[in-house]
């Protein structure tokens, strides 16, 4: 990646200098000049091969800057996204807890309720047996005071019937 960021930088060197260097490592320094010194000749492979070096360690340093520069901000990312998953982890189990604390508070009102109804439940069936009891004595009460009523009506009528017919008698 680092190299093809190189190439279009070393195009545009090559386009706006006024000294045009090839970016390949196979530049033929001492064929573009027409020098005849080997002082000169050697002069001026030194300096070129020290402007090649320099311009590799300059392309290096910022292959390493841009580097670091994206690995900080990778790593700023990653930071961030991870504080936002872990905001967000944080905050539905917060969300969960308080749900299942009011649902165990719903559900304890729920129990209490049933438990109340129960209870009630056992004191209305309680009333019921008793006033049910109640109503069978009462009712064998009537049956007997009626069954006594009846049979006075009747030794009444009897003792009428004798009256009656002692006085057509007689």
């Amino acid at each position: 990646m680092a190299q093809r960021r190189a190439q279009p930088q070393a195009a545009k060197l090559r386009k706006n200098a006024s000294i045009s260097v090839p970016a390949t490592d196979d530049f033929d320094f001492l064929a573009s000049q027409q020098s005849t010194g080997s002082d000169d000749q050697a002069f001026q492979l030194a300096v070129a091969q020290q402007l090649m070096a320099s311009k590799e360690k300059k392309r290096q340093e910022k292959e390493k800057k841009f580097l670091v520069v994206a690995r900080n901000k990778l790593t700023d990312e990653i930071s961030t996204a991870s504080e936002d998953l872990h905001k967000t982890v944080t905050g539905a189990e917060e969300v969960y807890a308080k749900f299942i604390l009011d649902y165990a508070a719903a559900e304890d009102s729920i129990r209490a309720l049933w438990t109340e109804i129960r209870t009630e439940g056992k004191k209305l069936s309680g009333i019921v047996k008793s006033q049910r009891a109640e109503r069978l004595k009462m009712r064998k009460e009537n049956e007997t005071a009626m069954y006594t009523g009846m049979g006075r009506m009747n030794e009444a009528r009897r003792e009428m019937q004798e009256i009656v017919m002692g006085l057509s008698d007689g």
